[in-house]
């Protein structure tokens, strides 16, 4: 069976071409499998095995980044076609914003149930926590690292409902009661995997540790090859964390592109 990664990246006020081809080299470090970008404009590297341009799509989010203090342009549109384009049989759909540091993700990989994304979440600094969304309280999973086998069945519904979703977006914001101004695969997904498993949550499809998140108020820098980690503390005194061999989820991509910059 192949096994490869798949990246999406659109460039706006943020770099994502750039971001991904440093996650793409830290998969390849790590995981140690090839890696396909999804895109509307050929990257000038040799780090990605295959480049698949297509159209981005006229629909964009606005998004507000605290490390900008201004909004800038998402496009979080059509993730749902990374059956369609992908070119393995087994695939590690991540962010481009994902810092992989470790092979903890091989586990997944190579584990026989054919769809696997995060449902827990844990914010580096504190618990670990099940998020809801909607009136509904619709249990939340996240689009951020999904891993699936292209020729199942199970796959194939959860991706043909993620289309529908995105497609009738206000109408399943109605629906499930939460704000449809603002698309997100999060929900998308979570909608979707519901539907299909019967109107019961997959357990069998969550990957057994929290999706790793450095949020937003969180600094991140790396000194002498070190990542370090600065918060404010629930007594208002900074405070920093060393993290080492860990995945990490970063939030604000200004940290991302000054550490990769470097």
């Amino acid at each position: 069976m192949t096994t490869g990664a798949l990246i999406f990246a659109f460039d706006s006020e943020i770099k994502y071409s750039q971001l991904a081809v440093e996650c793409a080299n830290r998969i390849k470090k790590y995981l140690n499998i090839p890696v396909t970008l999804v895109t509307d404009k050929e990257v000038n590297t040799d780090i990605f095995d295959n480049q698949i341009i297509v159209d981005r799509g006229k629909d964009t989010n606005r998004r507000f980044f605290v490390d900008r203090q201004t909004s800038t342009t998402w496009f979080n549109f059509g993730r749902n076609t990374a059956l369609d384009l992908s070119p393995y049989k087994r695939t590690l759909l991540v962010d481009s914003d994902y810092m992989i540091n470790s092979n903890n993700l091989t586990t997944m990989l190579e584990s026989s149930q054919p769809f696997l994304c995060h449902r827990h979440v844990r914010s580096v600094h504190r618990e670990s926590r099940l998020q809801t969304f909607g009136i509904k309280n619709t249990h939340l999973w996240w689009a951020t690292v999904v891993i699936f086998d292209r020729d199942n069945d199970f796959t194939q519904d959860v991706f043909a409902v993620w289309k529908m979703v995105e497609q009738n977006y206000k109408h399943y914001a109605d629906l499930f009661g939460f704000n449809s101004r603002q698309f997100r695969n999060d929900y998308a997904l979570s909608i979707a995997l519901l539907l299909c498993n019967g109107n019961v949550h997959p357990q069998q499809c969550e990957i057994p540790w929290p999706l790793p998140n450095v949020d937003t108020e969180i600094e991140v820098d790396i000194i002498d090859g070190i990542m370090w980690l600065t918060y404010t503390g629930f007594d208002k005194r900074k405070k920093k964390m060393c993290v080492k061999n860990h995945d990490l989820h970063i939030m604000c991509k200004s940290y991302l592109e000054k550490i990769y910059a470097v």
